[in-house]
């Protein structure tokens, strides 16, 4: 190789190595904590435990459905195979709620009556947090689809008339309601699009899922 080109190959991996190096610092901000992962997931029609005791550590949750967080109602119920495959066969039209017709887009259509997902589903999960001379003040929220209450440590966090928008990110100020260095129990109660609803919609040849979405579809961390 000339002194030229390997002058050449070293500028170009050292250019590669920043920007490799700039990218992983991008990707994995400092100063959050995420919590993203497995949580528990229950219809509101299914336990019916007020959202104080949901938002409580010690919370019993195990008869609740696992769900991954970022995620979906109905993706969580095919992931533990409470619905069957959409992806195989006609499994989609048997899901609860699905609705496919020529009367107009789902997606602008009020839920079916017997629809299990006009009842709002809760998400929770429990986390610790290091005890640390730097305050954790602020929970934040990239995505959810559409509505939720938002409940920390027993705590009313945010209401759904403000909590609303499956395209906005939310950030709320939880230092009074946090417990540094110590167990902390996070319940969100999620409401799927309504009618005329800006939501994650669908087009005719690619239905609408029978929850519309509903669920936290980003990440969830905090600062």
């Amino acid at each position: 190789m000339s002194p030229l080109r390997a002058f050449r190959f070293s500028v170009f991996a050292l250019l590669a190595s920043f920007l490799f190096v700039s990218l992983s610092s991008a990707q994995v901000p400092t100063g959050r904590q995420y919590l993203d992962g497995t949580w528990r997931m229950q219809s509101s029609c299914q336990d019916s435990a007020k959202a104080e005791q949901i938002s409580t550590v010690g919370f019993d949750a195990s008869k609740w459905h696992p769900a991954e967080v970022p995620g979906t109602v109905v993706g969580a119920l095919v992931t533990d195979k409470t619905l069957p495959d959409p992806n195989f066969g006609m499994n989609l039209k048997s899901f609860p709620g699905f609705v496919m017709d020529n009367r107009g887009v789902f997606a602008t259509r009020d839920m079916p009556e017997n629809s299990p997902y006009r009842c709002s589903f809760w998400f929770r999960t429990e986390f610790s947090t290091p005890n640390s001379s730097k305050p954790t003040s602020w929970l934040h929220f990239l995505g959810i689809n559409y509505r939720a209450n938002i409940w920390l440590n027993g705590k009313k966090v945010a209401d759904k008339a403000d909590a609303a928008g499956a395209y906005r990110e939310f950030e709320f100020r939880v230092q009074d309601a946090l417990k540094k260095g110590a167990n902390n129990a996070l319940a969100v109660e999620i409401f799927a699009p309504e009618k005329w609803d800006l939501g994650i919609t669908w087009v005719d040849w690619n239905p609408t899922p029978p929850d519309k979405d509903m669920g936290i579809w980003r990440e969830v961390f905090l600062s």
